[in-house]
C-alpha cells in the first residue's frame, strides 16, 4: 500500500553490472538489472525465459554441446534442417545470449556454479531429479548463492506418482486441460494448436520468477519454484477452472457442445469463409437489429430473457441469420458486429493476420534479421510499457550456438565479487505472502481480467473489486442478475452453473463462472456514472498501488478510468489495461470475448477437425488464460519499474496481441515458407501416432503419441501387434504420418475395449507418452492431484463448501495459506468506505440511500 513502499533494491553479486547498461535511465526496463541463467530446452522453459528477456533480463542460455534440441525442430526455410535456422528456436530465444557448457563434466559444472554466484535466477526444465544427479540441485545452488531463485518447470511437478511420466503437449492438455470439453459432441475431443499448453506453463513460470525477487528482498534469501504444466493446465481459465467448480456445484460433467449451443451462437458461413458469433438472451437484442429484424423485439417469443432462453429459439433463428450472413464477407460481418456491439469474430488464417487492419495499424508484427535466415516476421510483444523513456526496445535476434561463450566467460573472469549485502530482516514464511502491502482496484470483467487479479490476490495483494448495484458487468457475476429457470439450467449444462441448479435469492453470488476466479478478493460498490461516485474513485486512487481493467476502451474511459486521470490523482500508480485489440486502432470499439479474438488470430482454423467444415471449429479461451497470466506479470513489472524509478506506469496488454506468440511457430512457418496449417485436429506436424482414442466406457478417451522408432516398437509390444512393426505403411515416422488415418484406426480398435487408466499406466511403464483425457470428475479423483494437495476446500456463505483449485505453482519459501471465498456483492463496503476512505456514519448512510452502496442489484436490472 502507499506509504509502505519497499526500498528500491538492485541485486546481483557482480560489481559493474549497472555500468554495463542495467541502470541507464534513458532505456530502463523492469528486469534489466536481473541476470537469468537459462538451462531450459525445447518449448515451455524457453518460452518462460523469452518473456523475462523481453522485459530486460540478461538471459544467458546455457546450451549443451550440440545445442538446445529445439535447434533441430521445424519449421526450416525450404524445409532444409539446419541448427541455426529452426523457426521454433529462433522464435523462442530472442534477446538471449548463448554459451556452450557441458554440465556432465566437472569443468562445466564449475563454470555453471560460477555463473550462478553472480546471478539472480536459474530456470530449468529438465526431468525432475536431473539437476540433483548433475550435482547442481537447489541445495548446491543455494550454497553458492543464498539469494538465488530456482524455477523448475516440469510436466507433472517435482514429486508425486506422475513425476517421471513421459508427456508432450497432447498428453498434458488431455490430462490437465479442458480437452474433454473441446470440440463437437458427436466427434472426438480436440487439443489446442501446436504447443499452447506448454507455452502457457512457461508463461505461468515467468510470473513467480519475476515475483520472487520481491520475496528475496523481504526474506533475504531465495527459493525454489515448482511449476507443473499439468497443474497450470488444470488451473487455466480456458473452461477448466470454471468447470471444475461447476462440477463441485452440480455433480455433472458438461459434454462437448453441439455446433449451436444457444440462440445466435455458433460458427456460421458467410460469403468468403466462416464467422463465429455469440448470442443468447443477453445479446440477441443487439443481433436482431443487426440482421434487420428489430421488429422481433416486440414479439413475445423474442422480447424477454425467458423467451430467448427457450431451446426452440435456436432453430427458429437460423433461417433468419443465414441469408444475412452469406450475403456478406467476413470483414463486412465484423464491421457490422462492431457497429451494433455484437460479439463475434472471423475465422482467419495466419495469412489473414498479416493483413489485418488492426495488427497493421499497431505495427504488431516485427521483422528481425538473422545471419542464417535473413529477415523474418515474428509476433510482437505480449505487452507494451508506456514508459517516459520511449517505446519498447527492439528485440535482438536469437543467438548462434555458443555465440557469446567467450564474452560471458570473459565477464566471469573480470568480475569482482561485490561486498556481501547485509541480510534483510527475516520474515517468517508462515506469516507473510509476497504481495502483501499492495492494493489493487479491480475493474475487470468476464474471465481474462479477473483471472489476472486472481493471481495477485492468491499471493497476498489486496484486490478490491469495484462494482455497481446499478449496472451488471457483462458475463461476470452471470449473464443476467435474475436469470429465468431455463437460463439457470442452460448455464448448469455448460458446466459453470449454480449449486444444485438453484440460483437462490442472490444469483450474482452463486455462479461457478464467477466464484472460480474471485477468491481472495474484496468487493465494494459505487456508481461511477455520477459525480459523487467519481469523488469516491479519486479517494480510492489516492490510497492504492494499481488499477487493472479489461473493458471495451470507450466504455471504461467514459467512467473516467484513463491513465491521464489516474496518473494525475496518483503519480505512483501502476495501471494495467487489457483491451481486446488495443486502446487505439480500428478495433478499439470492437466488442469481443476471448474465443472471438482467437478466431481472428487464426487459432480455430488450425485446430478444427480434419475433413469437416469449419462450422465444427471448437471455441475455447486459452487466450483469456494467457491474458490473465500475462497481465498479472505485467502488473508486477510495473511495480518493479516504480520501485526503481519512483514513477508510476501504464502497461497495455491487448489480449489478441498477447495470444499471437502462443502460435509463434505457425507464424514463423508462414514467414519462412508461406505455409498455412489448416484443420489439424489432433495431428502433430510430423509425429504419428499422435491422437486421442476411444476407450472402455461412455465418451472415455486416452491420448497416445510416439516420438521415435523405439517408442513405436514398445507401443506395438503392448498392443501385441508386432505385425504393425513390419507393415510398410508404418515402417518409419514419415510413413506412419502419411498413413496416419489407417494407423489411428488400428490403435482405436485396440483401445476401445480397454480402461483408459490401464492404457495410461501400461504405456507409461515403457516410456510412451499416454494419458487419460480427464473430465472434471476424473480430475478430482486423480492420484497426482491428491499427492500434491492441488485442491483446497473453501466455504462460501451462499454457495456452500466445495473444493477449489489451489495456487498455480509451489514456492518453497512462501506459505500456502488457505483461500478466502469469492466476495459477496458489496461485502466489504464498510471496510472500504469507513476504514480506508474515512467516511462518517452519516456519509455512509447517504451513499446507501443514493444506491452507491448496496449488496443487491437494483430491481430494474433483469
Amino acid at each position: 500500500m502507499q506509504g509502505a513502499r519497499e526500498a528500491s533494491i538492485v541485486t546481483g553479486a557482480w560489481q559493474g553490472r549497472a555500468a554495463q547498461g542495467g541502470l541507464d535511465m534513458t532505456g530502463l526496463m523492469p528486469l534489466d538489472d536481473v541476470r537469468v541463467i537459462d538451462l531450459t530446452h525445447t518449448s515451455a522453459g524457453p518460452f518462460c525465459t523469452r518473456i523475462l528477456a523481453d522485459y530486460g533480463a540478461d538471459v544467458i542460455k546455457v546450451e549443451r554441446p550440440g545445442g538446445d534440441p529445439a535447434r533441430q525442430l521445424p519449421p526450416f526455410p525450404d524445409d532444409e534442417p539446419h541448427p541455426e535456422r529452426s523457426g521454433t528456436f529462433l522464435f523462442l530465444n530472442t534477446n538471449k545470449r548463448s554459451v556452450v557448457v557441458d554440465l556432465k563434466t566437472d569443468e562445466g559444472r564449475d563454470t555453471l556454479l560460477r555463473l550462478v554466484a553472480g546471478a539472480d535466477v536459474v530456470v530449468e526444465n529438465f526431468k525432475p531429479g536431473t539437476m540433483g544427479r548433475l550435482g547442481i540441485g537447489y541445495d548446491v545452488l543455494r550454497d553458492v548463492n543464498p539469494k538465488i531463485v530456482l524455477t523448475s518447470i516440469s510436466n507433472f511437478g517435482q514429486d508425486g506418482p506422475y513425476r517421471d511420466y513421459e508427456a508432450i503437449d497432447l498428453t498434458l492438455f488431455g490430462m490437465g486441460g479442458a480437452m474433454y470439453a473441446q470440440g463437437d459432441v458427436d466427434h472426438e475431443p480436440l487439443k489446442t494448436a501446436g504447443r499452447i499448453t506448454s507455452y502457457h506453463g512457461g508463461y505461468v513460470g515467468a510470473h513467480p520468477t519475476a515475483r520472487a525477487r520481491r520475496s528475496v528482498a523481504d526474506r533475504g534469501e531465495g527459493e525454489h519454484l515448482d511449476i507443473s504444466i499439468f497443474e497450470t493446465a488444470n488451473h487455466s481459465i480456458d473452461l477448466r477452472l470454471g468447470r471444475l467448480l461447476g462440477f463441485q456445484y452440480s455433480g455433472r460433467v458438461a459434454p462437448r457442445a453441439g455446433r449451436v449451443s444457444q440462440v445466435g451462437t455458433g460458427v456460421f458461413p458467410c460469403s468468403d469463409g466462416f464467422f463465429l458469433m455469440t448470442g443468447g438472451p443477453a445479446y440477441m437484442p443487439r443481433i436482431l437489429p443487426m440482421v434487420g429484424r428489430a421488429d422481433l423485439l416486440d414479439h413475445p417469443d423474442w422480447s424477454t430473457p425467458a423467451a430467448l432462453s427457450a431451446p426452440e429459439r435456436i432453430e427458429e433463428f437460423i433461417p433468419i441469420l443465414l441469408p444475412w450472413m452469406i450475403e456478406r464477407t467476413r470483414a463486412e460481418v465484423r464491421d457490422a458486429c462492431q457497429e451494433f456491439g455484437v460479439l463475434g469474430g472471423p475465422l482467419n488464417t495466419i495469412a489473414d493476420t498479416f493483413e489485418d487492419p488492426n495488427f497493421t495499424h499497431r505495427n504488431f508484427y516485427q521483422t528481425i534479421d538473422h545471419p542464417e535466415t535473413g529477415p523474418l516476421t515474428y509476433p510482437g510483444f505480449h505487452a507494451h510499457l508506456h514508459r517516459e523513456e520511449g517505446p519498447m526496445p527492439e528485440r535482438r535476434r536469437a543467438p548462434l550456438l555458443g555465440e557469446h561463450t567467450e564474452e560471458v566467460l570473459a565477464e566471469l573472469e573480470a568480475a569482482t565479487p561485490a561486498p556481501a549485502a547485509s541480510a534483510a530482516p527475516r520474515v517468517s514464511s508462515s506469516k507473510r505472502l509476497p504481495l502483501e502491502g499492495l492494493r489493487i482496484l479491480d475493474f475487470t470483467v468476464v474471465w481474462a481480467g479477473p483471472y489476472s487479479t486472481m493471481q495477485l490476490a492468491d499471493w497476498g495483494a489486496e484486490v478490491i473489486r469495484v462494482e455497481s448495484v446499478m449496472h451488471l458487468a457483462p458475463a461476470t457475476r452471470g449473464q443476467l442478475a435474475r436469470p429465468p429457470r431455463d437460463a439457470v439450467i442452460a448455464q448448469g449444462n455448460s458446466g459453470m452453473g449454480f449449486p444444485d441448479d438453484d440460483a437462490g435469492p442472490r444469483p450474482w453470488n452463486m455462479a461457478a463462472s464467477f466464484n472460480c476466479h474471485a477468491r481472495n478478493k474484496l468487493s465494494m460498490t459505487v456508481d461511477l456514472t455520477r459525480p459523487e461516485g467519481q469523488e469516491v474513485f479519486d479517494r480510492l486512487l489516492a490510497v492504492s498501488d494499481g488499477v487493472i481493467e479489461n473493458n471495451l476502451p470507450p466504455n471504461i474511459e467514459k467512467q473516467g478510468v484513463t491513465w491521464e486521470r489516474l496518473s494525475r490523482v496518483n503519480p505512483n500508480l501502476v495501471m494495467v489495461r487489457i483491451p481486446g485489440f488495443g486502446i487505439d486502432g480500428p478495433y478499439r470499439s470492437y466488442r469481443t470475448m476471448g474465443h472471438h479474438m482467437e478466431a481472428l488470430a487464426g487459432h480455430p482454423a488450425i485446430r478444427s477437425y480434419p475433413g469437416l467444415s469449419l462450422e465444427y471449429a471448437p471455441t475455447a479461451v486459452p487466450s483469456d488464460a494467457a491474458s490473465g497470466i500475462g497481465a498479472a506479470l505485467a502488473f508486477l513489472l510495473g511495480i518493479r519499474y516504480r520501485e526503481r524509478t519512483g514513477r508510476g506506469l501504464m502497461i497495455e496488454q491487448a489480449t489478441a496481441e498477447n495470444f499471437m506468440p502462443m502460435v509463434g511457430e505457425f507464424i514463423l512457418d508462414y514467414s519462412m515458407n508461406g505455409r498455412l496449417w489448416d484443420r489439424m485436429g489432433n495431428d502433430h506436424w510430423w509425429l504419428a501416432p499422435h491422437n486421442v482414442y476411444p476407450t472402455y466406457g461412455e465418451d472415455a478417451w486416452v491420448t497416445i503419441a510416439v516420438r521415435n522408432e523405439e517408442e513405436w516398437r514398445r507401443l506395438c509390444d503392448v498392443m501385441r501387434r508386432h505385425d504393425l512393426v513390419d507393415d510398410p505403411r508404418f515402417a518409419d515416422m514419415a510413413s506412419r504420418y502419411a498413413n496416419r488415418r489407417e494407423l489411428d484406426a488400428e490403435i482405436a480398435a485396440w483401445t476401445e475395449g480397454i480402461d483408459a487408466y490401464w492404457i495410461q499406466q501400461r504405456l507409461q511403464q515403457v516410456g510412451v507418452p499416454a494419458g487419460v483425457v480427464m473430465d472434471e470428475a476424473i480430475a478430482f479423483e486423480d492420484r497426482q492431484h491428491a499427492a500434491r494437495g492441488f485442491f483446497q476446500e473453501i466455504a462460501h456463505p451462499d454457495a456452500g463448501t466445495h473444493l477449489n483449485v489451489g495456487r498455480a505453482w509451489r514456492a518453497s519459501g512462501t506459505p500456502m495459506t488457505p483461500g478466502r471465498h469469492a466476495p459477496l456483492l458489496g461485502q466489504h463496503n464498510e471496510y472500504v468506505y469507513r476504514e480506508l476512505l474515512g467516511f462518517s456514519a452519516e456519509e455512509y448512510a447517504r451513499y446507501e440511500e443514493m444506491n452507491h452502496i448496496g449488496t443487491e442489484y437494483h430491481p430494474s436490472i433483469p
